[in-house]
């Protein structure tokens, strides 16, 4: 079943995932997937390296390879000796797609008070359907560069004055 945000086609993937892709310790490798979801909000991704023993490593975020394409890539290293494993996961990003939609309406001054409105909310935390996934883990990633960029608006000031 492919959900609201699918993950496809995932690689690095030797024979249909039969058989392990393989890399020396310390080697740098790729690991993509094609990330998407319906209508015009934003995603992100990320990947997750487990080690040998099932640990998981901090997870590295992917970027947009090529914009446009819904292809999302990230460099990871192996550390040590063993099978390692890498889980991809993507979610909704409600602040990427608020600045889009700020970068385009403010300039043109279409619906900026409602614009300047929404922005810190969306900023307050996840949304409720985010709140719980499996082992605890929640799925949201705030932006920090915008997070940053709310927290220093100016009350009062004009809307192309504040930063987006």
């Amino acid at each position: 079943m492919i959900g609201r945000i699918p993950i496809l086609d995932i690689r690095p993937l030797i024979d249909c995932g039969r058989r392990p892709a393989k890399a020396v310790v310390d080697e740098t490798f790729e690991v993509s997937a094609t990330v998407f979801r319906e209508g015009h909000d934003a995603v992100n991704a990320n990947v997750v390296l487990r080690d040998p023993s099932g640990r998981s490593g901090p997870w590295t975020p992917m970027r947009e390879l090529a914009p446009g394409t819904d292809r999302w890539g990230a460099e990871v290293t192996p550390g040590a000796p063993g099978r390692w494993t890498y889980t991809v996961e993507a979610w909704s990003d409600p602040i990427a797609t608020w600045r889009h939609h700020a970068r385009i309406k403010i300039p043109a001054g279409i619906d900026t008070d409602l614009v300047l409105e929404e922005g810190p909310g969306c900023m307050s935390g996840p949304p409720p359907e985010c709140r719980k996934t499996t082992a605890g883990r929640r799925s949201w990633r705030p932006s920090t560069g915008c997070a940053t960029s709310a927290a220093r608006w100016p009350t009062g000031s004009p809307p192309r004055s504040r930063p987006m």
